[in-house]
This record gives structure tokens, sequence and C-alpha cells, in this order.
């Protein structure tokens, strides 16, 4: 699984990132991933940090209470890294130890920032159906609208030689009330002021006749769902990506 993200602004973002593997049975899931590897990259590729077992460290315990996230269990293999960043593109890299694998969780959280924001986060995997679907959450604070893009790609992949390409995508958009649900951006209503956003906020460009999935909206605070998989059950590579729009 491979989680990128952008940090805007210009001066540093102090954030929790995770990687859930076994914690994740306390929520009845099966099949989860033992041992996840936690890798974290600068946009050269380079390694700024990487975690095999939070270890029951004191101040990723202490940080994940104070951003509302669950407690990993005593022990567990679960990792986790606390990095303070300055503005640019990194990517979070999880795999499984041994190359195991099975479901896990990517999180990342705002601890604290001077000057910075997150701006967009994009995950890419392999859905299934059910619970092997990708599941994007994410939280919008404060008080007022935000406006998102949101988008699952899949044909358009295979322009950056990415293989087995999921053909189909069908992306829901759930939470605070709100149930949206789109397959093949073009489609929509509203098919180029998406467009438009994709260029504002330099998101690569989707064919207008591609399967790919988008939807723009306009969400108040409150927390969502992003869940992404392949029509008729199919499968394949897709990417979850979620902007914020000025």
């Amino acid at each position: 699984m491979i989680s990128g993200f952008v940090i805007s602004g210009s001066g540093k973002e102090t954030l929790l990132i995770r990687a859930d593997g076994p914690s994740l049975n306390q929520f009845g899931l099966s099949g989860t991933l033992i041992q996840p590897n936690l890798s974290l990259f600068d946009v050269k590729g380079n390694l700024i940090a990487s975690n095999a077992g939070w270890a029951n460290n004191a101040q990723i315990a202490s940080a994940a209470a104070q951003v509302g996230a669950f407690a990993f269990a005593p022990g567990s293999t679960d990792s986790a890294l606390i990095v303070s960043l300055p503005a640019g593109a990194y990517t979070a890299e999880v795999s499984g130890v041994n190359n195991s694998i099975g479901i896990t969780l990517v999180e990342l959280y705002e601890i604290s920032s001077t000057g910075t924001r997150l701006i967009n986060i994009s995950t890419r995997a392999a859905p299934s159906t059910g619970s092997g679907a990708i599941f994007a959450g994410f939280v919008i604070s404060g008080s007022s609208p935000e406006q998102l893009l949101v988008r699952g790609d899949g044909p358009s992949l295979t322009q950056f030689g990415i293989a087995g390409a999921l053909a189909q995508p069908t992306l829901n958009l759930v939470g605070n009330g709100v149930n949206i649900s789109n397959t093949g951006w073009g489609t929509s209503s509203n098919s180029s002021q998406i467009a438009t956003a994709a260029t504002l906020v330099s998101a690569f460009s989707l064919s207008s006749n591609s399967a790919d999935s988008a939807v723009l909206t306009s969400l108040n605070p409150g927390v969502y769902t992003a869940e992404l998989y392949g029509v008729g059950g199919s499968t394949g590579v897709a990417l979850a990506e979620i902007y914020e729009v000025p």
C-alpha cells in the first residue's frame, strides 16, 4: 500500500503516521496483516524513517490519544512514526514483514503545525470486495464547509506504466449525512468543474471518456469515508485521492 501526501506552507508539520495490522482485530476484521512495515520517503525517494513495530513507545501512545486515534494493544506489532516535516510531497509505504499479506490501515494525523497544512492524500492499493475495498477516511475540522475533489482512479493509471489497473472503479462518499456515488466521472453533471478542479490542485488529468470516478463537492466539518471498489466484483490496482480545492 502506497499513500502519498502533500504539505503546503512555509513552516513544519508534525505528524503521527501509523500502519495498523493486528490491532484491527478489535473491530471484527479478520485476515489482518500480522506485522506491517512502515517506511516514509521524500519526493526524491530518499528514506526519511521506518518502523516495523511501535514497541509500546510512550510518545506514540500519547500522540495517538491527543489526536483521537484508537489505542494500539500493548505489545502489538503495529507500526508508527512521529515526524516533523517541511512543506513538500511525501510517500508512506506499507508492506508485510517477510512478504506477509493481509488487511492494513494507513493513518495520517496532524499533531501540530506552524504555517503549514495538509492539502491532499492519495492511496494506491488493489481493492477487492467487502472488507477488501479501499476505505479512505478523513476528517474536516473547523466551522466552515470545505470543497474537496475525491477521485477513484483505475484505467488512467496505465499511463504511468502500472499494470493490472482496475478497469472500472466505483466511488462512494459517505458520512455526516452525505451519500454520493459515481461510476465514470464523465457522466457527472459537473464534469467540467471536476476537470477544472483537477487542474487547480495539480492532479493528473482524466480523459473525458475514461471509466475513472470522481466527486467534487462541498462538505461540512465532520467525519467521512471514500469507498473504492471494482464494478461487478472486479479487481486491480486503483488510486483513491482526496484534494482540498482552493
